[in-house]
């Protein structure tokens, strides 16, 4: 059987259907509805730090709010619900089962989101979206920090939801004829991912109770004036949040796996090494919260296992470049719009890897800490490797969802807008972070080289966001005038017989 494309059904049957694809089609929406909201607030942003003094923001606070939202809904409501999508829509036809194990605690875990989404945008908190202690304790004003800690609560148990449901639908709805160690790559990045998920986010959701209480004057947790420790909020949020950015990143290479077999024409080069390291990156992901707190006054013993755990993931994560290399090493490579999202992805990761290495050695992690060398490394992460593979795998499924081609054309300009533009923007955020900018900062003093390479992020920023507006204008007009698409092989490949893209025998029920 394959991926079956049902004629456009009105939104309400959609909005109250608890099927995968429903659900999955609700997912993809409110995530890309969150990137461009999310994505107008760091054009902002970036416009208001175009040059020293105030722009059009009139105080530090009104920055910060901006500055916290963004974060927010680009990782929270973006990220995830995007992968949260595809797996909706994928995993039950990977495995070879009917629906999700639990449809309609799936359609729960969804309809949580709309209204964390409201309480985060309408609330607009001001404390960053890592709400370090004791400023979200003692100064933070409310209800605007008490509503995002309810959003962030609705969006932790959504996220644990559907964690469970991806695991039990993988581990026990998949056909009996399908092997674990058969089984799809992608399918196997949502089975590791859900695990992290599982283990790392009550952590976070005990860290945002505290932080309530603490808010409240019931507890003194995090509270200096009570005895509490802010330190202890740190470990407690990066030991949900280092394993997250592997629950971030892992599906997006999981889409390249999926990417790159079909344009490459030829098989992965090694399935089983796939799957040690997803498997490797989900338990290292553990092993290295703290390597963001190198500045928090902890022992060098302390630094010194946590700078090894972190270097333990760089293994891992050269084996996936390394077979997507290897994979595409020798193969008939066609250069489509995914395609070209993926070795894009591919060619970012290495370079945002590159930087991690340098934040998990002590000495060079003291130069650069809290300077925009951070800010640089981490978006060149999400951005150059989550959202490229996430893009390119929009790009790939859209035949498959809507029965129709997107242009080519202005697919290939928004990759080479966004390409270019990521590479204006962080790689020169890295250069800003070794000239001494910190980060968070609504102004900086007129120093000529900081004013110099602020104007070209902006304008990096700004060749980003027209790529946006190219690829939002495409994905519209395609969805419903766009060619029919040849379901069978859409972008003229070949059809062949190593890889069929969502194949299966009839399905487990």
């Amino acid at each position: 059987m394959t991926l079956e494309i049902q004629k456009p059904r009105p939104i309400w049957k959609i909005m109250f259907s608890t099927h995968h694809t429903d659900v999955g089609l609700l997912y993809l929406i409110t995530s890309l509805a969150a990137l461009f909201m999310g994505g107008t607030l760091a054009l902002a942003i970036r416009l208001e730090l175009f040059l020293p003094g105030s722009q059009f923001v009139s105080d530090s606070m009104t920055f910060n709010r901006m500055f916290t939202v963004h974060g927010t809904t680009l990782i929270f409501l973006f990220i995830l619900p995007f992968a949260s999508a595809v797996g909706n829509y994928l995993v039950p036809i990977m495995v070879r089962y009917k629906d999700m194990a639990y449809p309609k605690l799936n359609a729960i875990a969804y309809w949580m989101i709309p209204p964390a989404f409201a309480l985060i945008w309408l609330g607009f908190a001001d404390f960053t979206w890592n709400a370090y202690a004791p400023y979200s304790v003692t100064r933070a004003p409310g209800p605007a920090a008490d509503m995002w800690i309810f959003g962030l609560k609705l969006l932790g148990i959504s996220s644990i939801l559907g964690a469970i449901n991806f695991i039990v639908t993988i581990l026990k709805c998949k056909h009996p004829d399908l092997p674990l160690s058969k089984m799809p790559l992608l399918a196997w990045s949502y089975l590791t991912s859900s695990l992290i998920m599982l283990v790392a986010m009550p952590t976070f959701a005990a860290a945002l109770l505290m932080l309530l209480t603490d808010r409240l004057g019931l507890s003194g947790f995090f509270n200096p004036s009570m005895g509490g420790d802010p330190i202890a909020y740190q470990h407690l949020f990066w030991f949900t949040f280092h394993p997250e950015v592997y629950v971030l990143v892992i599906p997006a290479i999981g889409f390249m796996y999926d990417i790159i077999p079909r344009f490459s024409r030829k098989p992965i080069f090694s399935h089983v090494s796939g799957i040690a390291a997803f498997v490797l990156l989900s338990i290292v992901g553990f092993a290295s919260w703290a390597h963001h707190m190198y500045a928090t006054g902890m022992s060098f013993t302390e630094k010194t296992v946590f700078m090894i755990g972190t270097l333990s993931a760089v293994p891992a994560s050269a084996m996936h470049v390394f077979n997507f290399l290897a994979t595409m090493w020798g193969g008939r490579i066609k250069f489509t719009t995914p395609m070209m999202w993926a070795v894009g992805g591919i060619a970012l990761f290495f370079s945002a890897g590159a930087g991690g290495v340098v934040n998990s050695a002590m000495p060079l992690d003291f130069m650069t800490h809290d300077s925009y060398w951070v800010v640089g490394h981490f978006h060149l992460f999400v951005m150059g490797t989550i959202a490229f593979g996430s893009f390119g795998f929009l790009y790939y499924i859209f035949p498959y969802v809507t029965g129709r081609l997107y242009n080519e054309k202005l697919g290939k300009i928004h990759f080479v807008m966004s390409f270019i533009g990521t590479v204006m923007v962080f790689f020169t955020q890295h250069i800003l972070g070794l000239y001494g900018m910190p980060r968070r900062i609504y102004d900086y003093p007129p120093i000529p080289e900081w004013i110099a390479m602020n104007q070209f992020i902006t304008i990096g920023a700004m060749i980003i966001g027209i790529g946006m507006a190219i690829f939002l204008i495409n994905i519209i007009y395609s969805s419903g005038k766009g060619k029919e698409a040849n379901m069978d092989d859409p972008w003229n490949v070949g059809r062949e017989k190593y890889y069929y893209p969502y194949q299966s025998k009839t399905p487990h029920h």
